[in-house]
């Protein structure tokens, strides 16, 4: 396991991570002391109120539709739990959202892609298909092989409506274990729906 590509994409996603944290600091919370010098000049930003919205409200309509995506929160729980019983790495990615899924449809509603953060599309996509990997390989290695029944969701937040899609976050996954009890599993951190199709958008890694 030491030498997978896994491994060895985390620390340039680490890395990376750091660089666009920096470059969003950079681009909207400028220190103190240099905002009051004189001759300052804060840069163009023309949408940052959308960082206090928490989306871009001037973001397009887009045609674009998620590709195999589960026809409601419960299908897609059921179909969870069934690769998970298989064992199944493909079957788990092709519930999750696509490169060009996130940056069709996603990206150019949420702040960070405002023109201010320098950030792509590509920056992005390079940290959530990481934790993507991740969060697939930690569900197979912690439940790969069980027979797990989908009881229901529970959530801790509400939906998050976009112009483009809807974001379910706070979700935790309540299934009956091979023992026949109830077990609760946190793997799930958002799911994308959009034009009643659901994916995965982030997972636990």
């Amino acid at each position: 396991m030491t030498g997978s590509p896994l491994r060895r994409l985390r620390p340039a996603a680490c890395a990376l991570a750091l660089m666009v944290t920096a470059a969003v600091v950079h681009a909207y919370d400028v220190n103190p002391a240099l905002r009051a010098a004189p001759g300052y000049r804060p840069a163009a930003d023309p949408d940052s109120a959308s960082v206090r919205l928490g989306r871009r409200l001037d973001a397009p309509l887009v045609q674009a539709r998620f590709r195999d995506g589960a026809s409601s929160l419960d299908d897609l729980g059921r179909r969870l739990v069934h690769a998970i019983h298989h064992t199944s790495a493909d079957s788990l990615r092709r519930l999750c959202l696509t490169r060009d899924e996130f940056a069709g449809i996603l990206w150019r509603e949420f702040p960070e892609s405002r023109p201010a953060t320098g950030l792509t599309a590509d920056d992005a996509w390079f940290l959530l298909d990481a934790r993507l990997r991740g969060g697939v390989s930690k569900i197979l290695n912690e439940l790969g092989g069980q027979h797990l029944g989908f009881l229901r969701w529970e959530r801790t937040s509400p939906a998050r409506g976009y112009k483009n899609f809807r974001l379910h976050n706070g979700l935790v996954l309540v299934v009956r274990d091979e023992q026949g009890r109830e077990a609760r599993l946190p793997h799930v951190r958002a799911v994308a729906e959009r034009h009643g199709s659901f994916k995965l958008q982030s997972l636990r890694d």
